[in-house]
């Protein structure tokens, strides 16, 4: 990474720590930040969770009729939409699940 990145990247590890929304720790299982910069937009830190991904087994569950969804929301009285800023972060992590989800960075590491 670059000066300039790793400026990018050390303001916004700042800027989460503050939020609470992540934490130092410690992991056996960690995974890479990276800075991914985009034309027209502002860089973003992004976690590389391929490898740990390979080792994850999937599970598959029966997606919902979309006729019968689209049924049920034109009968109700009302419907509400919402557009969650930072979504990844609204859902907060079980201890277990911040063990493999932790990530490493010039830093040190962290947990979510």
């Amino acid at each position: 990474m670059s000066p300039r990145q790793i400026n990018i990247l050390r303001e916004e590890i700042k800027r989460l720590l503050e939020l609470g929304v992540i934490e130092i720790g410690q992991s056996d299982y960690t995974s890479p930040l990276i800075l991914v910069e985009s034309p027209n937009k502002d860089p973003r830190p992004c976690v590389d969770y391929r490898r740990l991904n390979e080792i994850t087994r999937a599970e598959f569950f029966p997606l919902p009729n979309m006729e019968e969804i689209v049924e049920k929301v034109s009968a109700a009285p009302y419907v509400t939409v919402m557009d969650l800023s930072k979504g990844y972060f609204q859902i907060p992590l079980t201890p277990r699940a911040q063990r493999y989800a932790a990530f490493v960075t010039p830093f040190g590491t962290y947990i979510p």
